[in-house]
């Protein structure tokens, strides 16, 4: 009797524990070679509300055939806000120092429509300004960029395709 009593009470004392946790997610990671032998590690976790990617170069590999990741050649934390859509950043060099802050403003698409950025003392260091052709398109256009006092930095530039190779 005393030992169905017992049970009784931690079964009562757990329930509610478990029913409290919430589930999250799964932490998700993505790894990517890139051009020069870098590689791009970035590691999505769900109940921190973060995207971390690490730039690495110089990876090798262990007796068993694992990789090794290289010297860190630059970090980006990205935070993500509902739906893990990135709401800022923080930008580290290869000492995993931080070196700047951006939080995005975005239009009704989607589209990141201004990035403002802040030192690692919380500055105001200027912002970038992304034009979308017509409000179509996941593409920005076109570039501007402002300093610290809103002054433009230099003529709106366009934005030109990643690969611009010529057909023979």
């Amino acid at each position: 009797m005393k030992a169905a009593a017992l049970l009784l009470v931690h079964f009562v004392l757990a329930v509610p524990l478990v029913s409290a946790q919430e589930t999250y997610g799964t932490i998700k990671v993505t790894t990517k070679v890139l051009e020069g032998g870098f590689r791009s590690t970035t590691i999505t976790d769900p109940e921190k509300h973060t995207a971390e990617e690490k730039i690495t170069y110089g990876d090798t590999k262990d007796a068993v055939g694992r990789t090794i990741p290289g010297k860190l050649f630059k970090k980006t934390v990205y935070l993500l806000g509902d739906n893990d859509i990135s709401i800022g950043a923080l930008f580290y060099d290869n000492k995993d120092k931080l070196i700047y802050k951006a939080s995005y403003t975005r239009d009704g698409a989607g589209h990141v429509a201004e990035a403002s950025f802040s030192g690692p003392d919380d500055r105001y260091l200027g912002k970038r300004v992304f034009v979308y052709a017509g409000g179509k398109g996941d593409t920005a256009t076109q570039v501007i960029d402002y300093d610290a006092n809103g002054q433009l930095i230099a003529q709106a530039q366009p934005v030109g395709p990643k690969s611009a190779k010529k057909r023979k």
